[in-house]
């Protein structure tokens, strides 16, 4: 690494570290105390079910490395976790959600899953405005001040956005309000945990729609989904507004498709091409990622991240976690 990439790197992790430690005000509506380090998807009864040695892999940024993005193998108490609540609305909130038997038919029990995504969702966004905000504070010199500004106002858009879905799931909570579609199926459990969201709409098509207005979209189909062990299985969890029913009912419904197989195609696909917060144990990473991990960093690179070259977010390739020859499959995939 050259010494001018070495000091941009020092400047990004110094940022990135200040931000983490920043973000610390309970984000439930009206209160401001201190949040604490809690778990999207829980610690225990979820996230060691599958873990060995108390330790999972993700990818994550990592600023000395060539490629920007590597596995990392994480302890549980670090890994999947963020500080959205302070201890009481964490414990109280999401009372509900915390027993040992879980029902997958009750509303309110979705709509809490649903919730902890969608704040997450929140909080990556916010720590990505203030670590924008620190770079250019601390050397503007050093980076396109335009774009990154530019990013500054996109995630502040996609904020308020989520805030307008988040009213929405509270509303329900402390009502008999219906607002969301929720459906839920047991899969088979290999090692994955997700809780992500993503926009239905891709890319290709947004831009046409707004070709076509000349203005932006006044709102996002937005879709949330959650993969989790329970008991001898796993839950495939997903949630959407009623009012996009018409519009994404037929996508949603092949995950729901009785052959399993379909199913887990487009699980696969979603994790790699829609969304970036899922987290894998021991196995998986053995099975799966190990000896390719190159390939899932120029995925990341192609789909996820900032001026992605993919704009057809839906696009399904014939891969699948879930087959033994997943990782010879997946290492020759032409991504285009």
């Amino acid at each position: 690494m050259s010494k001018k990439n070495n000091e941009n790197a020092n400047l990004k992790a110094k940022c990135r570290s200040k931000t983490e430690k920043n973000i610390k005000t309970c984000y439930y509506p009206g209160c401001n105390e201190e949040s604490i380090n809690s778990h999207i998807l829980q610690k225990n009864g979820v996230l060691n079910k599958i873990a060995k040695d108390a330790h999972l892999w993700e990818i994550i940024v990592d600023e000395y490395s060539t490629e920007r993005f590597v596995f990392k193998r994480k302890g549980l108490n670090k890994i999947f976790s963020f500080n959205c609540f302070c201890n009481h609305h964490d414990s109280s909130l999401f009372k509900q959600i915390e027993s040992k038997t879980l029902d997958f038919t009750n509303y309110k029990t979705n709509l809490l899953f649903t919730l902890r995504t969608l704040y997450n969702e929140i909080f990556k966004k916010q720590k990505n405005i203030k670590i924008k905000e620190c770079l250019i504070k601390e050397n503007p010199n050093k980076f396109d001040i335009d774009e990154t500004l530019k990013t500054i106002n996109d995630e502040n858009l996609a904020i308020k956005d989520l805030q307008i879905i988040e009213q929405k799931i509270l509303h329900d909570l402390n009502s008999s309000d219906e607002t969301f579609v929720f459906n839920y199926r047991e899969i088979d459990d290999i090692g994955l945990c997700l809780s992500s969201f993503f926009t239905y709409d891709t890319t290709e098509e947004i831009e046409k729609a707004e070709a076509e207005i000349g203005k932006e979209l006044d709102r996002y189909s937005e879709i949330f989904i959650n993969i989790f062990p329970y008991e001898n299985k796993a839950i495939l969890m997903t949630a959407y507004e009623k009012i996009d029913k018409s519009k994404v009912e037929n996508y949603i419904n092949d995950f729901y498709n009785t052959d399993p197989k379909i199913c887990y195609q487009k699980i696969t696909n979603l994790a790699l091409f829609n969304c970036e917060n899922w987290v894998i144990n021991d196995d998986f990473y053995a099975n799966n990622v190990k000896g390719i991990e190159d390939k899932f960093i120029e995925v990341v690179n192609f789909a996820l991240y900032e001026n992605s070259a993919n704009k057809d977010e839906r696009k399904n390739f014939d891969i699948n976690f879930y087959e033994k020859d997943f990782k010879d499959k997946f290492k020759n995939l032409e991504i285009k």
